[in-house]
């Protein structure tokens, strides 16, 4: 019976870190989208020039 909790602890542990890090990626994805944009809004073109001559 107590093989059965620790591996329910364990598997819920597994399951609560598998959310919070999918959680974590998610917000850093959408903060990476929103900087680009800011950074677009306010240089234009000219980011997109010097993005495209960095990623050659």
């Amino acid at each position: 019976m107590e093989d059965l909790a620790q591996n329910q602890k364990k598997t819920e542990t597994q399951i609560q870190s598998k959310t919070y890090t999918s959680k974590k990626f998610s917000f850093e994805e959408d903060l990476k989208r929103q900087n680009i944009h800011t950074m677009l809004e306010i240089y234009g073109e000219e980011y997109i020039e010097k993005i495209a001559n960095l990623t050659r």
